[in-house]
């Protein structure tokens, strides 16, 4: 028989042998299976046909093989690859609930060099099937994780009177445009680039605004409240303040040494995130209170305020005006020497006290209007005695002025710096809470 005769002789016994046979690679539920041609025997044939011409003996030998191995093995891992799925963080800051969060789920693979290894020596070995160890590929962010990463760092509420309605609204306005904000680790905020100008365009209206020492009216009046606010949130959750700015009066709605003034383009209250991951702002504001919460990475640390009055400024003699009736244009106010302190706790370390400020706020002159005495022998304070209590209370400093409760019994006032004593007769117009504090 001539040698390629014989050849394929050869080859077709050895595909005759084959031809019921399936090699089968299983993996995580899955089967692959493999026939003729798929898998054939590695042999060396031609040099027996070569030896048999020759008229010597020979031996056969044959090794069972996967065509393209490499190839084949690498569509079998890429068919079964399951990529893992992070937890995923959702910030809603608008809705009651601020986060959704998904959980994680893990992926599948096949170690490709393992599973060639495991193939070729079944083969080698006369085995028709192969069972693959599937491995685990686990996501990078878990849910767990994910909620450590969005737990509440601080929470802040001041609050203010909902009857001055252009100073509320402005306050809203703030709040809302602060709503939602993300910092990156190491990014800045800008309470100024955040919120916009305080113009009419910008939606904000006129209110009460401290300048040069007085109250006077002024676009985006209550803004001063909401940078306060997210200041104090700042410290409570241990980011960095870069710029802040104290009024020149104290304010009512805060305590000393706690206050953070924004005007314009030159002061404005600048916040780091310098902690590891990013941090979530939620602004909301109600019928008279303003509520900033900060998340982040959950913290070992927390943090305290400490507000130190190191001194009180006695206000100057309160100016007297005569009018028709007695009245109230400006209460007088002391002045303060104030320090704050931030105070640091975490577990089995004692507390750090650290000062992070000294300020000190201006007083203010009272200004009256007095009745003139109507005649002879007989005084305003003879003719208003009646004593009573103050009227309606104001919830912070800078809507001092506004007016108090209406007709009643009569209003007393001491003025302790002055060196005359007068009364408020009923239905005259009362002076704002804080300021009434002061009189004895």
């Amino acid at each position: 028989m001539a040698a390629p005769a014989a050849l394929s002789a050869v080859r077709e016994r050895l595909a005759e042998e084959l031809a019921d046979k399936v090699f089968t690679i299983r993996a995580g539920g899955r089967a692959y299976s493999f026939r003729y041609p798929e898998i054939y025997y590695e042999t060396n044939a031609r040099e027996v046909v070569r030896a048999a011409r020759k008229g010597g003996s020979y031996v056969l030998k044959k090794s069972l093989r996967l065509t393209k191995i490499d190839d084949t093995l690498r569509g079998i891992c890429d068919d079964f690859y399951k990529r893992s799925e992070d937890a995923h963080i959702e910030f809603l800051p608008c809705e009651a609930e601020p986060f959704r969060i998904s959980g994680e789920k893990a992926g599948q693979y096949l170690n490709g060099a393992r599973l060639k290894e495991e193939v070729e020596t079944a083969l080698e070995g006369g085995v028709w099937e192969v069972c693959a160890q599937p491995q685990k590929e686990l996501p990078r962010l878990t849910e767990r994780a994910a909620r450590a990463q969005a737990s509440l760092l601080s929470s802040f509420t001041t609050y203010f009177s909902a009857e001055n309605a252009p100073r509320a609204h402005n306050i809203a306005l703030a709040a809302e445009k602060l709503n939602g904000t993300v910092l990156e680790a190491g990014e800045i905020l800008s309470f100024n680039k955040r919120v916009g100008p305080r113009t009419a365009k910008n939606g904000f209206q006129v209110a009460p605004i401290i300048k040069a020492g007085e109250y006077v009216p002024g676009l985006g009046g209550g803004v001063c409240q909401a940078s306060t606010t997210l200041y104090n949130a700042a410290l409570l959750a241990g980011l960095e303040i870069k710029e802040y700015h104290p009024h020149s009066l104290a304010s009512g709605y805060i305590e000393p040494s706690f206050d953070a003034m924004v005007s314009g383009s030159n002061c404005d209250l600048k916040i780091k995130n310098t902690l590891a991951g990013k941090v979530y702002l939620v602004c909301r504001s109600g019928k008279g209170w303003l509520k900033v919460s900060i998340y982040g990475r959950e913290s070992a640390v927390t943090y305290a305020r400490e507000s130190v009055v190191l001194s009180r400024i006695a206000p100057p003699e309160a100016e007297v005006r005569e009018g028709e009736e007695d009245s109230v244009i400006r209460a007088e106010k002391e002045g303060i020497g104030s320090e704050g302190y931030l105070i640091r706790r975490e577990a089995g370390k004692p507390d750090e006290r650290i000062r992070i400020r000294r300020d000190k706020y201006a007083p203010v002159q009272g200004i009256f209007v007095r009745k003139p005495e109507t005649g002879a022998g007989q005084t305003a304070e003879d003719e208003y005695a009646g004593g009573g209590n103050m009227g309606a209370a104001g919830q912070n400093s800078e809507t001092a002025g506004a007016s108090g409760g209406g007709a009643g019994s009569g209003l007393a006032i001491a003025l302790p710096h002055a060196r005359f004593r007068f009364y408020f007769g009923a239905g005259t117009r009362g002076c704002n809470m804080r300021a009434g504090a002061q009189y004895k």
